[in-house]
């Protein structure tokens, strides 16, 4: 599995004045007593993922802030679609930097390129993502759960789910269509004599080919430089046709040569060049000659061809047009013009097609909609075996599916429902109020889901608050199992999750120059057993406490 996140560098910052971290594989933990500063690590990240900037989280008595994160972004259809689109060429390591500053317009950069805040947050969505017990992610929100269910039961696979597809987005098109008619009746008459002036005054200029403008500046050029072209023709001539032509000159070292050849072989690769550059003189005299003899200044044409582009520029200028365009949009004019002039024929027909489409439509996402049915419960004992493995044997997990409207997946309305109290009514998953479930559901659901997620980076900040004992234990062993297939950080407070890290970064606070700094850096075997023991205890660590860490940690090895 490959590293995604490699480096961060964070500057003034809050409490974190100049961090320099590198990350590493699998499952680190980040732990630290409260106030430490932990969760800035994960804003600092949340900043290049595309958070939008305050001026708060700069340092006080600074003149900004700079956040730098150097990734290995995963390769994906999708984040390489976006890097193509944004003009960002695909390189092995990304650099995304952003500064933010007080008396100057802050900057997003990736590998030196300016971006938009949007354009970033599109990009990094499908580098990583922050789950926080306290934020509604993706898997909370309702319109996002179908794509959840789709997913697991593998209905972008099916035959039926692409025929949907396209038949959806040629319904929108032809109903696109029929909008357009429809606007353009409501003042037809105005809209038909408006398109016609348009269209008469695009042909009267009688387009000859896509390259005719090119063609006339060419020819242009050359007539505006008629004296210094015959010029030219005139020295080639005399070059070629003096007292000592050149040709002579050279006639008579290829004569010399094939002589020396029944002498020495080596001069009969110049004599082979020569003999040809000779001939290639003699076409290139023939050809300066024909064409000095047939050569004209004419003005008439010139002032035609100048007349005609201020013609063709004054179009572009009143269209907003290239060249090209204003052919492309003399044909559309025509495409309008005739669908006016035969409106209720095209409306009609356009009408006829939607519902012929919109049967075939329909069919089609009653079928999505009865294999979402048919396969909804092998998520929901998926989801349910996992809330037990949680230590929630009481949860109960359905997914509503009512039928609803179209939309580009079919009409299928999905939400995923759930009680953690025996004999207490399902509700939606975004309405469960214990941030100690939340925690949990949202685990057990990345658990599954993260085999479909692009992210090969997953930041869990503090998921696991309110939890103890056996489920700390439980949530340990997910995100453990999670960090198998994903680079994974998380917060937490459980000493049982430290003990499954493969990586133990300790945050914590201190005094430089009368100024709280927050430091982090990572800990030893020494310093890991000890960290777990304050984990464990609290403040005071004693040998017991050191008795437990590593009998912890030898346990989690097992």
């Amino acid at each position: 599995m490959a590293k995604i996140l490699l480096r961060l560098n964070i500057n003034n910052f809050a409490v974190l004045e100049n961090v320099e971290l590198d990350f590493y594989n699998n499952l680190t933990i980040i732990s630290g007593e409260s106030g430490a500063g932990k969760s800035m690590l994960i804003d600092a990240l949340a900043y290049l993922a595309g958070k939008r900037a305050s001026m708060e989280d700069i340092r006080y008595d600074t003149s900004g802030l700079v956040l730098e994160g150097v990734f290995d972004f995963p390769e994906t259809e999708r984040l390489n679609d976006l890097l193509e689109e944004y003009n960002i060429p695909i390189d092995e390591i990304f650099i995304v930097k952003r500064e933010i500053m007080h008396n100057k317009k802050s900057i997003v950069k990736i590998n030196n390129q300016m971006v938009t805040l949007g354009q970033l947050q599109a990009i990094m969505r499908e580098v990583f993502t922050i789950h926080t017990q306290n934020r509604n992610d993706d898997l909370l929100e309702s319109e996002q759960q179908i794509n959840y269910l789709d997913k697991y039961i593998e209905l972008y696979d099916e035959d039926d789910f692409h025929k949907y597809q396209e038949l959806f987005f040629k319904y929108e098109k032809i109903q696109k269509r029929i909008e357009e008619l429809e606007y353009k009746d409501r003042n037809r008459l105005e809209q038909l004599e408006l398109l016609e002036h348009q269209y008469n005054e695009l042909q009267l200029m009688n387009f000859n080919s896509p390259t005719e403008e090119d063609d006339l500046e060419k020819e242009l050029e050359y007539l505006t430089n008629f004296e210094s072209v015959n010029e030219v023709f005139k020295k080639i001539k005399t070059i070629l046709e003096g007292d000592v032509s050149l040709q002579s000159l050279l006639y008579e070292v290829v004569y010399q040569l094939e002589t020396m050849n029944q002498f020495d072989e080596k001069y009969k690769l110049y004599y082979n060049q020569l003999e040809e550059s000779y001939h290639l003189l003699n076409e290139l005299n023939s050809e300066v000659t024909h064409d000095l003899s047939s050569l004209e200044y004419d003005e008439e044409r010139l002032n035609e061809i100048q007349e005609r582009l201020n013609n063709i520029n004054h179009l572009k200028r009143k269209y907003n047009q290239t060249f090209k365009g204003l052919i492309a949009l003399e044909e559309t004019l025509e495409t309008d013009i005739n669908d006016l002039k035969n409106f209720s024929e095209s409306y009609e027909e356009l009408i006829s097609e939607k519902e012929r489409v919109f049967k075939s439509l329909n069919t089609y996402a009653k079928k999505l909609h009865y294999i979402r049915e048919d396969r909804k419960d092998f998520l929901e004992n998926a989801i349910i075996k996992e809330l037990e493995d949680l230590d929630m044997k009481d949860a109960e997990f359905k997914i509503i599916n009512k039928e609803g409207q179209f939309n580009k997946l079919g009409f299928s309305n999905v939400e995923f429902y759930i009680t953690t109290n025996k004999g207490e009514p399902l509700k939606p998953l975004n309405k469960v109020a214990s941030g100690g479930e939340i925690s949990r559901i949202n685990l057990a659901l990345r658990t599954i889901f993260s085999m479909f997620e692009n992210q090969a980076l997953v930041i869990l900040d503090e998921i696991d608050s309110g939890v103890s004992g056996k489920v700390a234990t439980k949530m340990a062993e997910k995100m453990k199992l999670l960090s198998k297939t994903r680079q994974v950080f998380a917060i937490s407070h459980l000493p049982q999750a430290a003990a499954v890290a493969d990586h133990h970064l300790h945050v914590h606070k201190t005094t430089i120059n009368n100024r709280t700094v927050s430091t982090a850096e990572y800990l030893d075997n020494e310093a890991h057993v000890k960290e777990i023991a304050r984990m464990l205890s609290g403040s005071t660590i004693n040998e017991a406490a050191i008795k437990n860490a590593k009998e912890l940690i030898k346990t989690s090895k097992q």
